[in-house]
């Protein structure tokens, strides 16, 4: 008998389907035409859906019906010693008819679909179940077709009889498979060899792959498998080359046994340090249930070496209709944003809109990650609506949607005529925010961390006469000094800058000129780091839509280079932040 794999489509129609014309075709169609059906075996998962019904091998014509017969013991007996199923799996006749009078036989008109199956109770122990069929002509005998399908383990297969096998292997039996890693470092440009020692109690399919480790920053990273070695019974191939991404890499067939699989790893000069992980996945089932039935195991994360990785920064932009893109950044100063990417609608409806802090890469985790102390310092955003009413979004790192539903913070802000944020002005972990009354007042709102209570305390007067200034921007250290610091433009276009202090009794320095002509941009954003030499940079749009970088240089004294074009038609965007 044929051993049929789940991974080539087990018994699909496509392997001999009848049609209604074949099914009424007359008795006396040519020998050559005759259906020729066989038996197989399977290795069922728990959960499983195994089914008892023939193959096709050849021809077209059938007239007639199949019985099958199962149970727990070889078909050897016509009496069907053993017949039925044992306890706990759930027969599915799928269109056949149990013949009555018998335990474990059903009767099948032949089209393939109508096949009849069973389902392995999930906590199924090692078990084997025993099928077998024979060709009932139509106006047969029952009886008969009966005796000769419980009895097709001890007669020749004919392609009118034959028998078939379901062994069911358990969790249990699973997980006698084992493997061990052996990973030692990538080096930066270099190459190393790991490798997998594998206990095959059962032949199988063997797959690796790699992935980044948990809590880490997001890098571009090309590292390359090749150089696979196997022993005896062990056959392997690349199956992508590349990784980490997250998909297959090699794939073996090994036989029962003990096996050492070994392979190269090669790094690229010049590449981020990360920590990866090797995955495997082995596979003992032809029937399975998808990403359940596999032994997955995973090894301790292992260092590809490199340069350090910085967190990336973007941005986000809101248009007209209130739908808000989200622009990563790419840590490349010739083109520093990728992007747009959906992110929301409905936001036309805030008259105020700020991050708390610059846009930031989080970590790189396999569960998705709710608000929380990881979260923090990523990207916070508050908006007000037309009735005064503050909401805060927390940043997640949730496919799909960067900020968790918002909480409502309190009334009363349409008192103020702008509300920017700060980033973290006094060093304690938590972002912070700056809003400007309509006297000009400034005043500082320190960020608590709370997820539950007030996201805020009391506010504190930073100082008068703000009122002089038309755009504020901040969140960000400009200076390198690690104090948050802040931009500020006057109504004749003059920029200033106002270092942080770290103390929000007097959160700010005095101001420092850092140049005038700032009235032609009608946006400007403090970013972060956007690329990817550890100082923050902004951006500004001038009133044609074009979009212009602004990279830090980290010093007091002139704290951007000159600008730099990223690109136009960023006028479609009502606010940049």
């Amino acid at each position: 008998m044929r051993r049929l794999t789940r991974r080539t489509a087990t018994l699909t129609a496509a392997a001999g389907l009848l049609t209604t014309a074949t099914l009424l075709a007359p008795p006396t169609a040519s020998a050559a035409d005759e259906l020729k059906l066989s038996g197989y075996d399977v290795v069922a998962a728990p959960g499983s859906a195994p089914r008892f019904y023939p193959t096709v091998e050849s021809g077209t014509t059938f007239w007639g019906k199949v019985v099958i017969t199962v149970g727990t013991k070889p078909m050897t007996d016509p009496a069907g010693a053993g017949a039925g199923l044992p306890a706990g799996y759930d027969s599915r006749n799928n269109s056949c008819t149990p013949a009555a009078g018998y335990t474990g036989v059903l009767v099948c008109d032949g089209v393939p679909y109508q096949q009849p199956a069973t389902i392995v109770p999930s906590g199924a122990a090692d078990a084997t179940l025993y099928w077998g069929f024979a060709y009932m002509p139509a106006g047969g005998d029952l009886a008969a077709a009966v005796k000769e399908a419980r009895s097709a383990g001890s007669l020749p297969a004919d392609g009118r009889r034959g028998t078939g096998k379901v062994t069911v292997k358990s969790r249990a039996h699973a997980l006698l498979n084992t493997i061990a890693f052996d990973t030692p470092a990538v080096p930066d440009g270099g190459t190393v060899r790991q490798q997998l020692r594998v206990h095959a109690n059962d032949a199988g399919r063997l797959t690796l792959r790699f992935g980044r480790a948990d809590g880490q920053l997001f890098a571009n990273l090309a590292v390359r498998i090749g150089a696979i070695t196997t022993g005896p019974g062990a056959t392997c191939e690349i199956h992508y080359a590349t990784l980490p991404d997250d998909v297959p890499n090699l794939a073996c067939e090994l036989e029962p046994g003990d096996h050492v699989i070994g392979y190269a790893l090669t790094g690229t000069a010049g590449q981020y340090a990360q920590k990866l992980q090797a995955h495997t996945r082995y596979d003992i089932y032809d029937l399975a249930v998808w990403d359940e039935s596999d032994v997955k195991l995973v090894s301790a994360p292992f260092a590809v070496q490199g340069r350090t990785i910085r967190p990336s920064h973007g941005l986000i932009a809101r248009n007209t209709a209130g739908t808000l893109f989200s622009y990563s950044g790419t840590r490349s100063a010739a083109a520093p944003l990728s992007g747009p990417y959906k992110i929301g609608s409905g936001w036309q409806t805030y008259t105020a809109l700020t991050s708390l802090s610059p846009l930031k890469q989080g970590g790189y985790y396999w569960a998705d990650q709710k608000p929380s102390a990881r979260t923090r310092g990523l990207g916070d955003v508050v908006a007000r609506d037309a009735s005064g009413t503050l909401w805060y979004y927390d940043r997640q790192l949730v496919r799909g949607k960067p900020f968790a539903p918002r909480v409502k913070v309190g009334g009363g802000w349409n008192v103020y005529d702008r509300i920017d944020g700060a980033g973290d002005l006094d060093r304690d972990g938590y972002v912070d925010l700056l809003a400007r009354d309509k006297a000009g007042v400034l005043w500082l709102y320190e960020g608590t961390g709370s997820l539950t209570g007030a996201r805020f305390t009391a506010r504190v007067r930073v100082g008068g006469g703000w009122g002089a200034y038309d755009r504020l921007a901040g969140g960000a250290d400009l200076t390198g000094d690690g104090r948050t610091d802040l931009l500020a433009r006057d109504r004749a276009g003059v920029l200033w800058l106002y270092q942080g202090t770290g103390d929000t009794t007097r959160p700010y320095t005095g101001r420092t000129q850092i140049g005038g002509g700032w009235q032609g941009y009608d946006q400007l954003v403090v970013t972060g780091d956007l690329t990817d030499d550890g100082r923050a940079d902004a951006v500004a749009r001038d009133r044609s839509g074009v979009l212009w970088l602004y990279q830090g240089t980290g010093k007091a004294t002139g704290p951007f280079t000159g600008r730099t074009r990223i690109g136009g038609g960023w006028n479609t965007y009502n606010h940049l932040f």
